[in-house]
């Protein structure tokens, strides 16, 4: 079984993913796109991550996404809010 990774870390990567991919989770929290639960389950979904390496490194050369990686968990979650918030 794979260890997760550090919560702080993780969570900081959700966020910056987010923003990479022209996401608010604060706009989705306020506008019941997501619960509190979802967004827990965003973080404890990217800390059993295997690309954190790759994640981390495309994050500091693209600051601006498309969309999320293939390999993100988080990847519909993403796009599924970036559509509704692009309207």
């Amino acid at each position: 079984m794979q260890k997760t990774g550090d919560i702080h870390a993780h969570f900081l990567r959700v966020v910056k993913m987010s923003q990479a991919c022209d996401v608010s989770l604060s706009t989705a929290l306020d506008e019941g796109q997501i619960t509190a639960e979802a967004y827990g389950d965003m973080v404890t979904g990217c800390r059993g991550c295997t690309e954190v390496g790759s994640c981390d490194k495309l994050l500091g050369t693209m600051p601006r996404l498309p969309e999320a990686p293939d390999y993100c968990v988080n990847r519909e979650t993403f796009a599924h809010l970036r559509g509704l918030q692009a309207k």
